[in-house]
């Protein structure tokens, strides 16, 4: 396995046990038997060596959700699955790069399911993924505060950070910017 690899893993084996800032870069070279030389040569801080651990990182299940209700199903069963590596990641300066991994995720699932809706030829390329991140900021910055304030966490209280009765949310949104854009320049708000 290589070495980058070898780190990802052990620091979030550590992070499971302690807080982010009481982890060092000695420890963490010293569980993987490396000197600090080695961990330097690969990364910047322990901060850059987690920017690897969750872009190498997997929602189990995500890439298979039809509905906003089954991405935010799939990023609680991620959390329930590594509760103790995320939350010490929330309560130290690592929070906005898990931020940022739970925005990819929401991103690319709403951009998917903007590109599948039914009028999504009517835009451009462009103009969904403007929709896709409009949607993907607000569930991800939603997702990350509820699992930052909250002490008892549960996937109802999750979900009812989110309104799901209307799931045509979406569709509603790709066509009222559709009828956005057929306006004349003086009918624009």
């Amino acid at each position: 396995m290589k070495t980058e690899y070898r780190l990802c893993e052990a620091l979030k084996e550590m992070m499971e046990k302690k807080p982010l800032d009481e982890i060092s870069v000695v420890n963490l070279t010293r569980k993987c038997g490396i000197n600090r030389q080695t961990f330097y040569y690969h990364f910047h801080d322990i901060y850059d060596l987690l920017t690897l651990l969750f872009l190498n990182e997997n929602i189990p299940n995500i890439d298979k959700a039809k509905r906003l209700r089954e991405m935010v199903y799939a990023i609680y069963q991620y959390y329930e699955d590594n509760s103790l590596f995320i939350d010490a990641a929330l309560n130290s300066a690592g929070k906005e790069l898990f931020q940022q991994f739970i925005y990819n995720n929401c991103f690319n699932v709403i951009l998917r399911l903007v590109n599948e809706a039914p009028n999504n030829k009517r835009l451009l390329t462009s103009e969904r993924r403007s929709i896709a991140r409009f949607y993907a900021l607000g569930y991800a910055y939603s997702i990350v505060y509820y699992l930052s304030l909250f002490e008892n966490k549960s996937l109802q209280g999750l979900m009812a950070c989110f309104c799901f009765e209307k799931d045509e949310n979406l569709g509603r949104a790709i066509n009222n910017y559709i009828e956005y854009k057929g306006m004349s320049g003086n009918d624009r708000f």
